[in-house]
């Protein structure tokens, strides 16, 4: 989990709201299980959206499923997705279920689903004499590889 607090890729912003809109507020961020500096995020981020008429950096459309769960963690804290702080950072990738689970809930449409999809993996086949070698590409390197015949 990120110290927000001492990271220097975190700023604090403060204002004042009425104290029953702030009660209300920290009540659902409890009853939902998310932090309210994620809540005051995602609510900036499509703040700034609406206000400027285009996404933020980290609002834009997603290239794979770590930007996806790192750009909809509030969100995606009320859908029981396991490992969303190492899904957001690319440590670990999510089941089939799982990235259902996820895009349902953004409700992203079928056809970006599969790019972001083939974006993260980016699955390389070649024909080999003993068979079709398969694995993850990343830059070069050859990982998780294995052989099927």
């Amino acid at each position: 989990m990120t110290d927000r607090r001492r990271s220097d890729d975190y700023k604090q912003v403060s204002g004042y709201i009425p104290l029953e809109l702030a009660l209300e507020f920290k009540s659902i961020c409890a009853r939902l299980g998310i932090s309210q500096s994620d809540a005051i995020e995602e609510m900036t981020q499509e703040w700034l959206a609406k206000k400027t008429g285009s996404l933020s950096k980290k609002a834009q459309a997603p290239k794979t499923i770590a930007d996806l769960v790192q750009a909809n963690m509030a969100k995606l804290k009320r859908c029981g997705v396991k490992n969303l702080q190492a899904l957001a950072k690319g440590e670990v990738l999510p089941t089939p279920g799982d990235f259902a689970i996820i895009t349902s809930a953004l409700a992203i449409p079928e056809e970006e689903r599969k790019q972001i999809w083939q974006q993260t993996f980016q699955i390389s086949v070649y024909q080999d004499t003993k068979g079709v070698k398969i694995y993850k590409d990343s830059g070069g390197v050859k990982e998780d590889e294995c052989e099927c015949s």
